[in-house]
């Protein structure tokens, strides 16, 4: 016996569970990258922010270890900051369009808060 708002639901269930999907392949495939004012240092990290390249120009020799270290954190933590900014773009854009699937279900009369349905 088929059941017409059972089948829409469970097509609807699984659009957002491929959409869930495609978003965590979008985490994983964020990396932000940073170089300083003078590009000595060269820093990329992936999506959760963590370091997966450095590289260091010549310059770098001309620095103490401190005024090194220091350059190598700041410019990390810009590459960060350019991650996370993108992962945050993902995630809006994700929940304004799962806000208006759940509206089109809403409208529809298969949102289980519906009045109509009772």
């Amino acid at each position: 016996m088929a059941n017409p708002q059972l089948d829409e639901l469970l097509a609807r269930a699984g659009a957002a569970a491929g959409r869930m999907a495609d978003l965590a392949d979008g985490y994983a495939a964020i990396t932000g990258e940073a170089s300083d004012a003078r590009k000595v240092v060269t820093a990329r990290v992936d999506g959760s922010g963590g370091l997966i390249g450095l590289s260091l120009d010549r310059g770098a020799l001309r620095l103490t270890p401190a005024e090194l270290g220091e350059l190598i954190v700041s410019t990390a933590l810009v590459a960060a900051q350019r991650a996370y900014a993108e992962r945050a773009r993902l995630t809006d854009d994700f929940n304004r369009e799962f806000a208006e699937y759940l509206g089109a279900g809403e409208t529809a009369g298969t949102h289980p808060g519906n009045e109509g349905d009772r």
